[in-house]
């Protein structure tokens, strides 16, 4: 499912283009991706150094097995240094060893890698290893003698230290981030963690956004973007997906199905719930299901949420489909239409007039189109219109139904509404949220970590990916 290239946010400098020295803090509890984010800054850079004080570079390598694909191929120095001064090191053509017994001969040979190159990026993991035996006041000399030695060469230094407290470093370094781990308890009691890193300062540089959701999905580490709803540029018919198997009816993701088991399971009731910060970003899922029912031929009954309406979605569905054959497979039901026509009805005044015209509408696509249907149901527009005794009962019918003749029912739920009926009853259960502006997905049934879901504008229609937070 997951696909993952690490990335990093904007506000971290291009170490390799900056014509004067910087230096940057990275720091950060055990376990939180602070080895993980300053490789992903330095690893590409043909002059870059990772100076590991803890572990040997074969263990690093074994623990982020991406490295070797991506360091720089025209180097003329090793990438790794080990300066863990155990006596078991093993010779290896991507690094080299320091010898030294004290800081000043540490900071000697410091000074003396690459020696033959300009603009290098030195990186030391972790700082704390080397100073442990140092007051604090040792600890800030070294710290500014090595930060101004390299700015005056104009070179780049990273130091990366165990610990949220504030030290010396703070106050001579450039930038600070810092990366750390939380639980998030949801509305429905479950907890899950995330990863976040954050901003403290960035000289220099302008902080769009103070705090990133991260992932370490794959080994890498990757940080989201603020979500931002956009269609493709060039807008395509998509492709149609076929079901993954005969028990299930494709989502329209292939990323999705996966996450699903097999796609949405024949006769399944699938609830999505959406928090009021995610607005128009619920079509990444929408669109999707609705436009591969279409182009594999199958009959759509759609009871748009409020705020939308056929008008609305009728442009997308014209070019996604690429024909209109589609009007001839759906059924649309909204709060107002200027007329009833053969596709197109206005949410009557009474739940039983409701109940015919789905019974209607199902009966004639059944016999002209097939089957599986697939049926969405606004549950806003719904409660708003019927109230929640009557809502309760359309469920309860329209379910019964879908499960007898093997459909699909997904009912599409604003966070603030009053209805919960059906929602432990549901096949599988959803929520969309933001989290730290980034779109996130959760499971409530079955139970999920958060998936980060980013769209996919290059294929020219809608598509998304889904990556775990971990």
């Amino acid at each position: 499912m997951v696909k993952n290239r690490g990335t990093v946010p904007p506000e971290f400098p291009e170490l390799d283009k900056m014509d004067k020295g910087y230096s940057l803090l990275i720091k950060g509890l055990p376990g939180t991706g602070k080895s993980s984010l300053a490789l992903e800054l330095v690893v590409h850079l043909p002059n870059s150094f990772f100076i590991s004080t803890r572990i040997s570079s074969e263990s690093i390598m074994r623990d982020f097995p991406w490295i070797l694909k991506e360091i720089h191929q025209n180097r003329i120095h090793p990438f790794f240094v080990d300066a863990t001064r155990s006596k078991t090191q093993t010779p290896n053509t991507n690094s080299l060893s320091l010898n030294f017994e004290t800081m000043p001969e540490f900071v000697q040979q410091l000074f003396s890698l690459g020696a033959d190159l300009q603009n290098k990026v030195i990186v030391i993991d972790s700082w704390n290893a080397l100073t442990v035996n140092l007051s604090e006041s040792q600890i800030s000399h070294w710290a500014s003698s090595i930060v101004q030695h390299l700015r005056a060469e104009n070179s780049k230094i990273i130091f990366v230290i165990e610990g949220m407290q504030a030290t010396s470093l703070d106050w001579i370094v450039d930038g600070i981030t810092v990366l750390s781990k939380k639980t998030i308890t949801s509305s429905h009691g479950i907890a899950r963690r995330i990863r976040e890193l954050s901003f403290q300062k960035m000289r220099g540089r302008e902080i769009q956004n103070e705090i990133y959701l991260v992932t370490l999905a794959k080994g890498r580490l990757k940080t989201f973007h603020p979500f931002k709803y956009r269609f493709p540029a060039i807008i395509l018919k998509s492709e149609a997906m076929g079901d993954p198997d005969e028990n299930h009816v494709s989502s329209g993701s292939v990323e999705f199905d996966d996450l699903l088991g097999a796609g949405f399971e024949k006769g399944s009731w699938n609830l999505f719930e959406v928090t009021t910060a995610v607005g128009d970003a619920l079509d990444l899922i929408f669109i999707p299901l609705i436009t591969n029912h279409l182009n594999n031929r199958r009959p759509v009954i759609t009871i748009f949420r409020e705020g939308l309406s056929f008008d609305s979605n009728q442009p997308y569905l014209d070019v996604f489909t690429g024909s209109k054959n589609w009007v001839e497979q759906t059924v649309n039901i909204e709060r107002y239409i200027p007329k009833n026509t053969e596709n197109r009805f206005e949410l009557p005044e009474n739940l039983d007039e409701l109940l015919d015209i789905l019974e209607t509408s199902r009966k004639t696509l059944r016999k002209k189109i097939g089957e599986p249907f697939l049926i969405n149901l606004g549950l806003d527009a719904l409660e708003n219109k019927y109230g929640i005794p009557a809502l309760n009962e359309l469920i309860a019918i329209t379910v019964s139904k879908a499960r007898l003749e093997g459909d699909i029912i997904v009912g599409w739920l604003k966070e603030n509404q009053e209805f919960r009926g059906g929602t432990t009853a549901a096949t599988s259960h959803w929520k969309i949220d933001l989290i730290d502006r980034a779109l996130v997905l959760e499971g409530i049934i079955p139970a999920t970590e958060f998936f980060v879901i980013e769209s996919i504008l290059s294929k020219g229609y809608i598509d998304f990916t889904l990556t775990p937070v971990l």
